[in-house]
């Protein structure tokens, strides 16, 4: 498997914000399921979590593209 160069150190940080942003969305669900027992705001919030985990991703990726285009005006 080929590695992809991370020249602005942005993985990790996307990873952790998407991480971040995941458990937060996660734990709202949860502490709304244990207070209403309402499965369906369980499963909302769960979804949620990943498509906040994936927008993240996909956010650092464009600014990593945006980077990588400034760096190649610059020279």
């Amino acid at each position: 498997m080929a590695e992809v160069e991370d020249k602005h150190k942005l993985h990790v940080l996307s990873r952790v914000v998407g991480v971040a942003l995941s458990a937060f969305f996660a734990a709202v669900g949860v502490a709304g399921y244990q207070r209403t027992q309402d499965v369906m705001q369980l499963l909302l919030f769960l979804g949620l979590a990943f498509v906040a985990f994936l927008l993240v991703k996909l956010l650092f990726m464009g600014i990593g593209r945006l980077l990588d285009q400034l760096d190649q005006t610059s020279k």
